[in-house]
């Protein structure tokens, strides 16, 4: 993820702000393909290759971040330890990227983005989806989590093995567009990890990807909050232009 977060809105694209990077911070390694919706996205842009996080909401489409855009983009799921290959690997390109059309890349406003995979995913116990909230879908703003493989201190070195740390809420500073947080101390996510999902329990107490990492401090150790997309607000245009790309 990245480390720096913005929170410019612009007047066209009403008050829908977007992610950027981040990394685990004071996490621990997440139990070994526990989090099967989990993408690790290898991304090309002038010639050399970056990373983001992203997460499985269909067979064939992944949700992460606009600014994790690239000329060319690499699925892998299935992966716990990205350097190391194992049988549960599925490595699928990306046949079509879909920024949000308002995206700012100065401001970071607008921060969501799909991915069409080549061909759909296996889905198996290792690889399986994730359900995203409809606007307006409550959810339990204290058992919330986030995941990713990016680094674990600032100017640190990302993390090989998928890690996660448990975070809450501010139930205080929610806005239609984002959604605001901290883990207890200085937990929370940093760079490497954009674009990975903020998990927290609906009302039927099912894990539901309510946000995607967007930015936060400077330093990823600073106290204060992180900043997410908040996915509910962009259901609408989720679901246009997954449409619009099945049809055509």
């Amino acid at each position: 993820m990245l480390q720096i977060y913005w929170i410019t809105i612009t007047a066209v694209c009403i008050g829908l702000a977007g992610v950027s990077g981040d990394k685990i911070i004071d996490g621990e390694e997440a139990k070994p393909h526990s989090r099967p919706y989990m993408a690790f996205l290898m991304i090309k842009r002038d010639q050399k290759i970056y990373q983001c996080g992203g997460f499985l909401i269909l067979p064939n489409f992944i949700l992460t971040a606009a600014h994790c855009k690239g000329q060319s983009i690499t699925a892998l799921l299935g992966a716990h330890n990205h350097s190391k290959k194992e049988k549960s690997w599925q490595e699928i390109p990306v046949k079509e990227i879909i920024p949000h059309e308002c995206f700012n890349n100065r401001t970071k406003v607008n921060d969501i983005m799909l991915l069409k995979l080549k061909h759909s995913a296996k889905i198996k116990h290792n690889v399986g989806t994730i359900s995203i909230p409809k606007r307006g879908d409550p959810f339990s703003p204290y058992n919330c989590s986030v995941a990713g493989w990016g680094r674990t201190e600032t100017n640190g070195k990302g993390s090989n093995v998928l890690r996660e740390v448990k975070v809450n809420v501010n139930v205080h500073i929610l806005s239609i567009s984002q959604i605001f947080l901290r883990g207890t101390g200085m937990k929370g996510d940093c760079e490497g990890d954009s674009g990975g999902p903020l998990v927290c329990q609906d009302n039927l107490n099912k894990p539901t990807a309510v946000g995607i990492v967007s930015y936060g401090s400077k330093r990823c150790e600073d106290p204060g909050s992180n900043v997410y997309t908040r996915v509910s607000a962009y259901r609408d245009w989720i679901e246009m232009k997954i449409n619009a790309s099945s049809s055509a």
